[in-house]
C-alpha cells in the first residue's frame, strides 16, 4: 500500500470501523479539547484555585479553562486576583496542552505508553500538518514541532526572567516570567502582572514588548514556514505556502499599523500621551498582537471606531495555518485574494509565481471563508439577544458585542470591557464562540480534505449571470 495513499488508508479503516474513518478521527479530535476543558473547569471549580471566599462559579471557571485550552485569553475575573498560583498554574497547563494541540501531546503519550499509532491517526497528523509531509514521516515531524515550541518558549522565558528579575523578586520574576513565555508563544493573551490591564504597564518597556513579541509571531507562523525560513535562504527557494504565508502577515502586519497610526496617534485615551517613540513602538507590537495573540497595550474601550473595524477584519483571518493562532487563517485569505486577482484579470487558471492553485484548495478557502462567516454572524446574534436588555439600557452597544463575538470566534482575546459583565448566556455563548472558532477551521478543512474525490464523470457546463 503506498504510504501516502490517502483514500486506501481510509478504506482500510473503515472497513475495521463501523464508523466512517474520517468521521472518527474528527471527532475524537474534538473530544480530546472538550475533555480538556471540562477537565480544566472541575479543577478551576476547587476552593484551592480561587482567592475568594465563595464558591467559584461554575461558569466562571467554564469559560475560563474555554479560553485557556482554546488560547483566547478573554476573562469574566482577574487572572492575577481571582485565582491563586493553583489556578493560575492550571491555566498556564490548559494554555500549553490547547497551544499545542491535544494531537500533538496525545501523539507523545501514545508513543511512551508503547500504543501503536493508526494509520487514520497518521493521516490526521499529516493533514493538520498542512498535508506537506509524508505519512511515514508525520510522526518525526510531530516530535519535531513539540521539540520547537518547548525550546522557543524555554528561551522567552529566560529572555523575560532577566528582564522581569529587575522589578520583581526572583521568585516572582520566575513565576511571571514562566507564566508569560507559554502564554505569548501560544498566543493566549492570558497576564499575571499586578496592578496592570494585559501590558499596559509596559508600554514604555520595548525590549519586554520585543521579547513577547517575537514569541508571539513565532508561534503565530507555524513550524513549517519557521523551519523553511531557517533552512532556505532566499524568497525564491521558499514554497508557494510559505511565500503566501510570510506576505500575507507583513501585509495584514501594515494594514493595522495604518490602522493605528490613522485613528489612534491623536487618541488622548490610548496613544495620544506618549512619546513618538513610544507610539511608534506599541503600533508595531499591537498591530500584529491583536490579529492573534489578544495582549494589548492600549485601553480598547477607549479605541476609536476606524481602530476596531480593522481589527476586526484581522482578527477574523487572524494567522497562518497549522499554527497556534486562530481566525481562518491568512493561508486561506491570500488563496481567496489570488483567486479574486486571477478572476479580474480574466484568468481561468489561478496562477501566481509560476505556480498554479488547484480549484479543490480554491474551493476549500471559499467553503471555510462562507462556514465563517455564518458562524461570525450566528454568534453576533445570539448575544445581541443574551444582552438585549444591557444594549437597550445603552450599558453596551453593538459595536462592542460584535467586537467581542469576533474576538472570541478568532480566539484573539481583545476586549472592549464588557466581558465580566456579560450574563452566563453571553458567557456560554463566548465559550462556544472560542470553542467552535478553534476547532471549526481545522475540522472543516480535514473533513473537506477528507471527503474529496475526483468524480468519474462531468456535466455539461451551463453559464449564470452573476453581478
Amino acid at each position: 500500500m503506498p504510504p501516502n495513499n490517502s483514500r486506501t488508508i481510509l478504506q482500510t479503516s473503515r472497513r475495521r470501523s463501523g464508523l466512517p474513518a474520517q468521521f472518527s478521527a474528527l471527532v475524537s479530535f474534538s473530544l480530546s479539547f472538550v475533555t480538556l476543558i471540562l477537565l480544566g473547569t472541575l479543577l478551576l471549580s476547587l476552593p484551592i484555585s480561587t482567592t475568594q471566599e465563595e464558591q467559584v462559579s461554575i461558569i466562571n471557571a467554564l469559560f475560563t479553562a474555554t479560553s485557556a485550552v482554546c488560547v483566547t485569553g478573554l476573562v469574566v475575573v482577574s487572572t492575577n486576583t481571582y485565582w491563586t498560583s493553583f489556578g493560575q498554574f492550571v491555566i498556564t497547563v490548559l494554555m500549553f496542552l490547547g497551544g499545542l494541540g491535544i494531537m500533538s501531546a496525545g501523539l507523545l503519550m501514545l508513543v511512551a505508553i508503547g500504543r501503536r499509532i493508526s494509520l487514520t491517526q497518521r493521516l490526521l497528523i499529516r493533514e493538520t500538518l498542512g498535508g506537506a509531509v509524508a505519512l511515514g514521516g508525520a510522526i518525526r515531524l510531530g516530535f519535531i514541532i513539540v521539540s520547537f515550541a518547548v525550546a522557543v518558549q524555554f528561551i522567552t522565558f529566560l529572555l523575560l526572567f532577566f528582564r522581569l528579575l529587575v522589578s520583581f523578586p526572583v521568585e516572582e520574576a520566575l513565576w511571571q516570567s514562566f507564566f508569560h513565555s507559554i502564554s505569548a508563544f501560544n498566543n493566549a493573551g492570558f497576564t499575571i502582572f499586578p496592578q496592570s490591564s494585559s501590558l499596559q504597564s509596559f508600554e514604555s518597556d520595548p525590549f519586554l514588548l520585543l521579547i513577547v513579541g517575537v514569541s508571539i509571531i513565532l508561534g503565530s507562523l507555524s513550524f513549517p514556514v519557521v523551519n523553511e525560513l531557517a533552512r532556505r535562504q532566499g524568497f525564491r527557494r521558499w514554497t508557494l505556502d510559505t511565500k503566501f504565508v510570510v506576505i500575507g502577515t507583513v501585509g495584514v502586519w501594515f494594514i493595522g499599523i495604518v490602522a493605528i497610526i490613522l485613528f489612534e496617534f491623536s487618541n488622548p485615551e490610548t496613544l495620544g500621551n506618549l512619546t513618538l517613540i513610544d507610539k511608534i513602538t506599541n503600533s508595531f507590537f499591537q498591530a500584529f498582537t491583536s490579529r492573534t495573540a489578544g495582549f494589548s497595550t492600549i485601553d480598547f474601550t477607549n479605541s476609536r471606531a476606524g481602530t476596531d473595524f480593522v481589527f476586526m477584519l484581522l482578527m477574523f483571518v487572524g494567522g497562518a495555518s497549522g499554527s497556534v493562532a486562530g481566525g481562518i487563517k491568512i493561508n486561506t485569505a491570500m488563496v481567496l485574494s489570488i483567486a479574486a486577482l486571477a478572476a479580474i484579470r480574466g484568468r481561468a487558471n489561478i496562477e501566481v509565481m509560476r505556480r498554479e492553485i488547484p480549484y479543490s484548495q480554491v474551493a476549500r478557502a471559499l467553503a471555510l471563508l462562507i462556514l465563517a462567516a455564518i458562524g461570525v454572524i450566528f454568534f453576533v446574534l445570539v448575544l445581541t439577544y443574551t444582552e438585549l436588555q444591557k444594549l437597550d439600557s445603552g450599558l453596551f452597544s453593538f459595536k462592542d458585542v460584535m467586537f467581542e463575538a469576533i474576538s472570541a470566534f478568532g480566539t484573539v482575546g481583545l476586549s472592549k470591557g464588557i466581558t465580566s459583565d456579560l450574563s452566563d448566556s453571553g458567557k456560554l455563548t463566548l465559550s462556544l464562540a472560542m470553542l467552535i472558532g478553534r476547532l471549526g477551521p481545522l475540522t472543516i478543512i480535514l473533513g473537506l480534505a477528507f471527503r474529496e474525490k475526483k468524480p468519474v464523470y462531468r456535466y455539461a457546463e451551463e453559464r449564470v449571470r452573476i453581478g
